[in-house]
């Protein structure tokens, strides 16, 4: 993805066989924790991971919904969002002011996961602070089980750098038993999300990451 070079592949192949993709992933976090070691120095990554691990340690964990905004621009519980129109539209972005990743939170992104019986964004597109990255179309993904974009080299998103995903959703879109119009869609960000205070992801479970 840093030089513009990606694969859309089966999940389950990629993660469990690749040895490409396990390179990558391993490469990503690499850079991703040198990148926390050096901000939050004294700092160091708690590799039990239990969370809570002190005043001297950062953890890691999945990346997390609360990280972003939805397509109607509220904070996201879940990565599952209701689409009741078509076009060209942003999917998410950082939940903080100006779309930025909340403050003490860094990501470690390789890819997407489009988990979707029925597949309605059909191009996305990309930008990480002034960083724009180019189109990418989705239609492959439609004979596949479990597809997902993996991105040759990871992508660091710093702490208050600002994230925007934008993407075609195609239609029409489905009318519902009650003339309910709406079609859901899955866009699940792959990767590791690192913070240097517990209490910035130690809150209930769905809600939105404190930005400062």
């Amino acid at each position: 993805m840093g030089q513009g070079s990606y694969v859309i592949a089966e999940w389950d192949s990629v993660y469990k066989t690749d040895k490409n993709f396990q390179e990558a992933m391993a490469d990503v976090e690499r850079r991703a924790i040198n990148k926390c070691n050096l901000d939050w120095a004294p700092k160091t990554l708690n590799l039990a991971n239990t969370f809570g691990g002190g005043e001297e340690e950062y953890g890691r964990t999945t990346i997390l919904p609360g990280a972003f905004d939805d397509h109607n621009g509220i904070p996201m519980a879940t990565f599952r969002q209701l689409f009741t129109g078509t076009g060209h539209m942003t999917l998410m972005n950082g939940v903080g002011a100006g779309n930025t990743i909340p403050e003490d939170i860094k990501l470690a992104l390789i890819g997407f996961a489009f988990p979707n019986k029925n597949q309605h964004i059909t191009e996305i597109k990309m930008q990480i602070a002034d960083r724009k990255y180019g189109r990418f179309d989705l239609e492959e993904m439609r004979i596949m089980n479990k597809p997902a974009i993996i991105f040759e080299e990871g992508l660091i998103i710093n702490e208050e750098e600002a994230f925007d995903l934008y993407g075609y959703v195609e239609g029409p879109i489905p009318t519902h038993i009650g003339n309910f119009v709406g079609v859901y869609q899955r866009i699940v960000p792959i990767g590791a999300l690192y913070y240097k205070y517990y209490n910035k992801v130690g809150g209930n479970v769905g809600t939105a990451i404190p930005t400062t």
